[in-house]
Formats: structure tokens, C-alpha cells, sequence
């Protein structure tokens, strides 16, 4: 008896190494893989590796988090909130992202401002190019009458 409950502790330790180990795998492939696009993300990170891509001073970063953890909160407040319908919802959070890149624009110098533009294009391309692809795998056969 005391063999097989050996034996079954020994497994289950086994099983969870294993699976902390693949877990800890697939966090690195994602991080690798978002270093390779200069993507950072972290606690209080801006994001995208922005905060050294714009050489912000610590005043700007802690201003930027401030900015941050006010948008995430009201998010979180907007999400938990069930007497708005979707689509209010999701003008509400495009007015929250506006007001967030309004405000987080005016901690940065113009400089700064022009290179956070151009970051900001770069996203918008590669969701366009990640979108693209994706419903370039989604496309569904016909099922129109012949």
C-alpha cells in the first residue's frame, strides 16, 4: 500500500513539474515572439517598450501610469456595468481610449509626440495585417444554391 501511495505522490509531483514546465515554455515563446516585434508589456509598463522607445523621464512614466491606471479602472467600472448595451459600451470605451491618448499626448514633448505617432501607425498596421490574415483563414466555402 505504502509503495502505490509512493508511487501516486510521485506521479502527481512528476505531472505538475511537467506542466509548470510547459507552461513556463509557451510564456517564453509569447515573450520571444513579442520581443521580435519590439513588444513589451509589464506591470506599469506602457507597453510596446515605449518608455524606452521615447526616453521618457521618470516624471513622464509615473504621470503615464497614473494616466493607465485611471483608464484601467474605468474600464473595469465600464465592463462590471450592466445598464449599458454593447454598443454603448463600446462608444464609451472609444471615448476612454481618446481621453487616455489625449492625456497621455500632453505628458510628452513634440518630439516625443511625433515618434508616439508613429508607433501608433505601425500598430494600427500590423493589426490590419493580423486582422487580414486572420479572416483570410476564415473564409467560408459558398452555400449559395446552384
Amino acid at each position: 500500500m505504502k509503495k502505490i501511495l509512493m508511487v501516486g505522490v510521485f506521479l502527481l509531483v512528476a505531472g505538475g513539474l511537467i506542466l509548470a514546465a510547459e507552461q513556463q515554455i509557451e510564456k517564453n515563446k509569447i515573450e520571444k515572439r513579442g520581443a521580435e516585434q519590439g513588444l513589451r508589456r509589464g506591470p506599469g509598463e506602457m507597453g510596446l517598450g515605449l518608455y524606452e522607445r521615447l526616453n521618457l523621464t521618470e516624471e513622464q512614466k509615473a504621470k503615464i501610469r497614473e494616466i493607465q491606471k485611471s483608464r484601467r479602472e474605468q474600464l473595469s467600472a465600464l465592463q462590471q456595468d450592466t445598464t449599458l448595451s454593447q454598443e454603448q459600451k463600446r462608444e464609451k470605451m472609444r471615448q476612454i481610449m481618446e481621453s487616455t491618448q489625449k492625456q497621455m499626448d500632453e505628458v510628452l514633448t513634440p518630439e516625443q509626440r511625433q515618434q508616439m505617432e508613429k508607433l501608433r501607425e505601425e500598430m494600427r498596421e500590423r493589426m490590419k495585417q493580423h486582422w487580414k490574415k486572420r479572416n483570410q483563414g476564415e473564409e467560408k466555402p459558398s452555400t449559395e444554391a446552384k
